[in-house]
């Protein structure tokens, strides 16, 4: 964590957090489902789509994060 009032400390996390409410759960009729219900949608969301299938444009690939994760890994074994 930076100083107080440094506005990019929390950057990802808001950009996240922000992708997650807008992809799933605006999309959610959240007061018919439960709970458990819900952390089990974001919980497969997040590991399941989030990390990887969706192109992640922080990366000069576009790559998912588990995808990119694993080719610079290869890259640095070879």
């Amino acid at each position: 964590m930076g100083r107080t009032g440094n506005c990019y400390d929390n950057a990802r996390m808001e950009s996240f957090f922000a992708t997650l409410k807008k992809e799933l759960i605006y999309e959610l009729p959240l007061s018919k489902l439960t709970r458990d219900q819900v952390r089990k949608k974001i919980f497969a969301w997040i590991e399941l789509y989030y990390n990887t299938e969706r192109r992640n444009t922080a990366n000069e690939k576009n790559m998912p994060p588990l995808k990119k994760r694993a080719m610079s890994q290869a890259l640095a074994a070879a």
